[in-house]
């Protein structure tokens, strides 16, 4: 279905077939997909990930649009599903003939649609999801992220763990792409990094009763709990944790998505204490961040979050289409690559021309009275990897646990 956006308090305005500015009488419009989770378990990232698109595409309709067009964003939900991510995907680009595709939200749903990018040659930005196949076996070149994926956030994560946490890890994650992806690499990263891995065990999407694991956790006596989650399967998990005594006997670390901003103060004692790699926060000082969070606040009545990624796609995509001079997909992806901008929710970043992946640098937070607070930065030049195009990069990977004496 094609979605109306409201948000909390926050109600866009919406035209018959998409989210936009009137055009100007005889101003031609180009329209641009917006493809996520609008209900259920990450509804929260989806609905975010619209409100940062509407916010670029109203400053760029303010200052004349796109080459002199005006732009509009139709709206799908994608059900976190890659089956209904798949027809949301064709009917954006067959029916709706939108020139962008930014989504999805959920990984699997991503490298759905990506074979549907591909073969429809669509420009497509990823800004939440974190799959770490989407630039290297899932690779295409009309294909771009600025969503650090597992393999950067692990880079960053395992080394603040080992060196300030604990070197004995237990990885609890969501058995399905995103979070088998963020174990993968996260076990890779620490055991490289002379960490041990205690315990491994993954819990099906949309888990309700979390406690038939903690015995296995407990029996393992690990000092740190790796988390990778999301939305309300973390709110569930780190309340269950919670109120087993969990979150005081161990440290507790996790991915960027684990939860939003927007949810920590409903559940600040649980989470205090809990470090988190990101790449924005409302709460970090830094100038670039306080200005984008001032805007969107003026313009949502709520702080943004990481799906603030979404706005920069857009800008990305038309500054590549202003470089380009032309819509035509090849000379618009081929204009991406190298590019840099200035103006993003977190400042100056770059394209890696290789794999389409931006380098940015990432913080991390840990929650203190319901706020993430930065504790440590990490430069994007360390945490990104080599390029792994066409290159498996779980070759010779084990869930195998490796004890130590």
């Amino acid at each position: 279905m094609k979605i109306v956006l409201t948000v909390v308090v926050a109600v866009a305005v919406v035209m018959a077939g998409g989210i936009g500015f009137a055009p100007a009488q005889g101003q031609k419009v180009v329209k641009i997909g917006d493809l996520g989770s609008k209900v259920g378990v990450f509804e929260g990232y989806g609905k975010y990930q619209t409100m940062g698109m509407t916010l670029a595409v109203e400053e760029l309709n303010a200052k004349g649009g796109v080459l002199g067009n005006k732009i509009e964003i139709v709206s799908e939900d994608d059900e976190t599903k890659p089956a209904p991510a798949v027809r949301k995907a064709e009917k954006l680009i067959l029916q709706d003939d939108v020139k962008l595709l930014v989504g999805a939200v959920s990984s699997g749903a991503t490298m759905a649609i990506m074979d549907v990018t591909k073969k429809h040659k669509t420009v497509h930005w990823n800004s939440v999801s974190c799959a770490e196949f989407m630039r290297t076996t899932k690779f295409h070149k009309y294909y771009f992220s600025n969503q650090p994926d597992s393999r950067m956030q692990s880079n960053g994560l395992a080394k603040y763990i080992v060196d300030k946490m604990g070197h004995k890890v237990y990885i609890f994650y969501t058995d399905y792409a995103m979070g088998q992806s963020d174990g993968r690499q996260f076990k890779t990263a620490l055991e490289r990094l002379g960490g041990e891995v205690v315990g491994v065990a993954g819990a099906p999407l949309d888990t309700k009763d979390f406690s038939p694991w903690f015995g296995a956790i407990n029996d393992s006596k690990p000092e740190v709990l790796f988390l990778a989650f999301a939305g309300t399967d973390s709110l569930r998990l780190m309340t269950q944790l919670h109120s087993f005594g969990m979150t005081k006997k161990y440290k507790l670390a996790g991915i960027d998505c684990f939860l939003l901003q927007q949810d920590l103060p409903a559940i600040a004692e649980p989470m205090e204490g809990f470090v988190q790699l990101n790449h924005f926060s409302a709460f970090n000082p830094d100038p670039a961040m306080q200005a984008f969070n001032q805007k969107f606040k003026k313009r949502w009545n709520l702080d943004a979050n990481i799906a603030a990624g979404a706005y920069d796609a857009v800008l990305f995509w038309a500054a590549a289409v202003e470089k380009a001079k032309s819509f035509d997909p090849d000379k618009v992806a081929e204009a991406h690559e190298g590019m840099c901008l200035d103006n993003t929710h977190i400042g100056r970043q770059c394209i890696r021309k290789d794999d389409h992946q931006v380098v940015m640098d990432m913080h991390l937070y840990q929650v203190k009275g319901g706020k993430n607070v930065p504790i440590a930065r990490i430069a994007g030049s360390d945490s990104i990897g080599e390029p792994m195009v066409g290159k498996d990069p779980v070759a010779g990977f084990t869930w195998e646990i490796k004890k130590k004496n």
